[in-house]
């Protein structure tokens, strides 16, 4: 049933035979990097384009070539873009006569290399994760920058091309055919894909949870994915707990995290707020920007973002150096009548709640106001895992200004992963993006544990 792919390559391409074939490169025993191909005949779609992020590794990979060099990925002939040259691979046709690569959401461990794709294999998203995608490479600081753009090309676009899908649209790669659904996740327009071959159904949930805003539609894919021939699905949370050892994590919604927030804001009506938080949540600051009881102000790259995805306008701030960096000329334009002045914001003391990203952090921390309050929700650095998070919250303690993290888990529970499983009932069940895989269990059929490489034919 399985065998291991060599240097990037399906062990069976040679000889192939029209039954389908799973291959996991990457996103396995670890969290995040998600690289999952499916093969039927000469047809072949691939699942998330990203890498694994780990912020306390010795070096951080800067382009394509680091990436193969430090393992990260494999080189992948035929997929990756013909036009960037990697020591020791020669780009070359794969064989395949149809081929896609489908996103399931704007996270960097899902889309950190989509503009390393070569540029006749189409990509896939929903429209909001294109949307998303689409504003937040406008620095070339999200993605990888296209490869012409890292050869000095300023003409070319951020972003390669994505083609946009409903939620419930399908497309035909060959004799594949996918179908995007929305689930709940903390990324706007995150979906989870049932992937139809002629003799199999495997159900991918990308990355997903039950206790945002749309948990709804968590089920509806579920429902979708029942008695899946394969069930790929993600298991964050069992990295970090044991089912059945302590006490179950609490559950803690999105809509939990905003009424907290929005109280703790009401409670220190004459202290000034500042926050920050990851900018693909755009459910979250939406609710936060409907419920906190002050003006809420974003940062300018951040607001651009938000109006461009949402086609809301919002009040917004020009950082210390965003003189230097303007936003690019296929950005979205802000409103100048809801622009606040910075120094505006740095004296403020009831209302205005603000956010202080990364570049104003830097540049401004230091006249913020002694006995201020600093809200951290979701934003980087994520967690004690992080060698910047300690120092980081340090240095608001050493400024005298309360910072505090108030956020919720981007995943499903343990309890609740279980429960995917429960109501899916898989033939075959393969965890990926998770460091434990060998914690879930599957009381309707077989298990595998998915190792870099392999190859199982369904």
């Amino acid at each position: 049933m399985a065998s291991k792919a060599e240097s990037g390559v399906p062990a069976t391409r040679g000889g192939r035979r029209d039954k389908t074939r799973v291959t996991f490169y990457r996103g396995v025993r670890t969290i995040g990097g998600n690289l999952i191909d499916v093969e039927y005949g000469d047809s072949h779609v691939m699942f998330d384009f990203g890498c694994a992020y780990d912020p306390g590794a010795p070096e951080q990979p800067r382009d394509l070539n680091d990436l193969v060099r430090l393992g990260l990925v494999p080189y992948l002939p035929g997929v990756f873009d013909r036009d960037i040259p990697v020591d020791g691979h020669e780009w070359r046709a794969d064989g395949h006569a149809h081929a896609a690569v489908f996103l399931s959401h704007a996270h960097l461990d899902h889309t950190k290399m989509i503009n390393y794709l070569d540029r006749d294999i189409p990509l896939y998203a929903s429209e909001d994760t294109k949307a998303v995608l689409e504003a937040m490479n406008t620095h070339d600081d999200f993605d990888f920058p296209p490869f012409a753009r890292e050869r000095g090309d300023a003409s070319a676009p951020h972003t390669r091309p994505i083609t946009g899908l409903p939620y419930g649209g399908a497309v035909r790669i060959g004799s594949i055919r996918v179908t995007l659904l929305q689930v709940d996740h903390d990324a706007y327009g995150a979906s989870g894909f049932i992937i139809d071959t002629p003799d199999r159904r495997i159900a991918y949930t990308g990355d997903i949870r039950f206790h945002g805003f749309l948990r709804d539609k968590t089920y509806a894919f579920l429902a979708a994915a029942r008695r899946a021939d394969m069930l790929i699905m993600e298991g964050t949370s069992l990295s970090f707990s044991e089912p059945g050892v302590g006490e179950p994590r609490p559950e803690v919604t999105e809509a939990e995290v905003c009424d907290q927030i929005a109280a703790l804001v009401g409670d220190n009506a004459h202290r000034q707020v500042t926050f920050n938080y990851y900018p693909t949540n755009i459910d979250r600051i939406r609710h936060l920007i409907r419920e906190v009881p002050r003006t809420t102000v974003l940062a300018e790259h951040e607001a651009a973002v938000y109006t461009a995805v949402t086609g809301e306008r919002v009040h917004w701030f020009r950082g210390s150096g965003d003189a230097d960096r303007p936003l690019p000329d296929e950005a979205v334009e802000l409103d100048p009548a809801l622009e606040v002045p910075l120094d505006a914001l740095l004296d403020d003391e009831g209302s205005y709640f603000w956010q202080l990203d990364d570049a104003t952090r830097a540049a401004r921390q230091r006249d913020l106001k002694r006995g201020g309050l600093y809200v951290h929700t979701g934003a980087a650095p994520l967690g004690p895992y992080d060698p910047s998070y300690a120092p980081f919250f340090q240095s608001f303690a050493d400024l005298g200004v309360d910072a505090r993290r108030i956020s919720c888990d981007g995943h499903a529970t343990v309890e609740r992963e279980f429960e995917i499983i429960d109501t899916v009932r898989p033939h075959v069940l393969a965890p990926v993006h998770g460091e434990h895989p060998e914690r879930y269990r599957n009381d309707y059929g077989m298990m595998i544990l998915p190792e870099r490489g392999l190859v199982v034919e369904l």
